[in-house]
């Protein structure tokens, strides 16, 4: 009876929690994340400097798709002859339409490509449908027995993350044919943040297989909550979820720098400082280590041998003059190097910081307890901003092929990095998409104007393909010509 009454308690200081913030006018710079906020500040400016046909060095282009032309594609996964592209998408509470961001009907979704004729990808009629009023930026397929399973992030894209008619979270589906994706479970990461931004999926050692996921700004204060926090339930950033059973996924554990390091673990610094933002995780090839990338508290490694608890084991640092905004990372298990972007759009933060936008990193993470810098790699636009009005040059996704990472760094196009001295990463080859319009109609919807813009990047560890998606161009398929 007790235990009754408590959960009722709960459901009603929700409902009063959201009753209370619902009278306040959602803004962006409360319910836009931080990428976000950038795109729609472009949005407002017209690209017209820099190089607008395609570019490469040790490269060509296998195939392309323009993906019917829906723009807004985000981040991309290739498994099988197939590659599958997700979509981002935001609602702008200060300008105009509020849903000219949020892309719906066919245009939404995870896009299902055939590739398996690389030289003629074939956008599929079938797509993996997201919840209305949503977006589905992040896809990972892995297999679970003789079956291939699809799972994408799901955001708040065409409404306000307090409104908790909006399922956020992580969806599944049966793919293992691609032409007839079958819906499966979903995990629902509740209210009232946006929901499930980054994940990677892994085999844990213990059998099981876990997703590896991300709710930035779980913890940021927010008077209106019974937790006091943007995550009703007070929870971290950090979610550890159980895919094994894909019908039914189910949180293990989370952990978050706020209630379980008592607070940022550097200071925040540069033009956001932010400690407390945990936006990606990474898994060790066994499951048992998770780096996450949380903003200016660094890239944070965690033992989860024990999935349901979470332990701090070290941390990266930044140095005074650095910007931080640490974003994603891979992993490379055979020599103990966690490969990093900082995902830093700021060209100049102050005279006390060091001008440029973000760049790779590389740290010795053999000793998860003192990891160490131990190289970097810049591209030229990426340490001056490149020409007025060109586009955007900070770093933003990497993928380990061998010893060479594979990078997607936006305006800069795919960059690869030979960094098997990695204390002297050499770029061996690029591919820059040419630069278009965003092609989503009307003309209102001119965010990423006139430039190219690459979100993400997989390789075909097979065929050596590069498999790249562009947020405005669509799928491009390109192969190194050096090798």
């Amino acid at each position: 009876m007790r235990k009754l009454w408590l959960a009722a308690a709960l459901v009603a200081c929700a409902a009063l929690a959201l009753a209370a913030v619902a009278f306040t006018a959602p803004s962006n710079d409360d319910e836009l994340l931080k990428d976000e906020l950038h795109f729609l500040q472009q949005s407002n400016k017209t690209f017209t400097g820099g190089k607008k046909a395609a570019q490469m060095r040790n490269m060509r282009v296998v195939g392309q798709t323009d993906l019917g032309g829906r723009g807004f594609n985000a981040d991309v996964w290739f498994h099988e002859g197939f590659a599958y592209v997700g979509h981002w998408g935001f609602t702008d509470w200060a300008n105009g339409s509020k849903q000219r961001f949020c892309p719906s009907g066919d245009n939404a979704g995870v896009a299902i490509v055939d590739a398996t004729d690389p030289e003629n990808p074939t956008m599929l009629d079938e797509r993996l449908e997201n919840p209305a009023g949503t977006s589905a930026e992040d896809v990972v397929v892995y297999e679970q027995g003789t079956r291939d399973i699809a799972a994408a992030g799901i955001q708040v894209c065409g409404g306000s993350r307090l409104d908790p008619s909006i399922p956020r979270g992580l969806k599944l589906w049966d793919v293992t044919d691609p032409t007839n994706p079958v819906p499966l479970g979903f995990y629902d990461t509740g209210c009232c943040t946006r929901g499930l931004h980054e994940f990677e999926i892994e085999h844990h050692a213990n059998g099981r297989i876990y997703a590896y996921a991300t709710v930035p700004a779980s913890e940021y204060p927010d008077a209106g909550s019974p937790s006091g926090k943007r995550d009703l339930q007070g929870r971290g950033d950090f979610r550890m979820i159980d895919v094994t059973n894909p019908d039914n996924p189910v949180e293990v554990s989370d952990w978050g720098v706020v209630k379980d390091a008592g607070g940022g673990l550097n200071p925040g610094q540069g033009c956001d400082p932010d400690p407390i933002f945990g936006h990606g995780a990474e898994p060790s090839g066994d499951g048992t280590t998770a780096f996450l990338s949380y903003w200016d508290s660094g890239f944070v490694a965690l033992d989860v041998t024990d999935p349901t608890a979470p332990e701090l084991m070290g941390h990266t640092v930044y140095g005074t003059d650095e910007d931080g905004d640490a974003h994603s990372s891979m992993y490379d298990d055979d020599r103990g190097l966690l490969f990093t972007a900082d995902e830093d759009f700021c060209k100049n933060s102050g005279p006390s910081i060091e001008p440029g936008l973000g760049y790779l990193r590389v740290y010795d993470y053999s000793n998860p307890a003192a990891p160490e810098q131990i190289g970097e790699y810049r591209t030229p636009n990426s340490m001056t901003g490149g020409p007025t009005g060109s586009g955007d040059y900070s770093i933003h996704n990497n993928w380990l092929h061998g010893t060479d990472v594979w990078i997607a760094w936006y305006s800069d196009g795919v960059r690869v990095v030979d960094a098997s001295d990695p204390t002297n990463p050499e770029e061996r080859a690029f591919f820059v998409p040419p630069a278009a319009q965003n092609p989503v109609k009307p003309s209102q919807r001119g965010v990423l104007s006139q430039m190219p813009q690459v979100w993400g990047i997989v390789v075909d560890p097979e065929t050596g393909y590069g498999y790249a998606s562009d947020m405005n161009t669509g799928l491009w398929i390109i192969e190194r010509t050096d090798q």
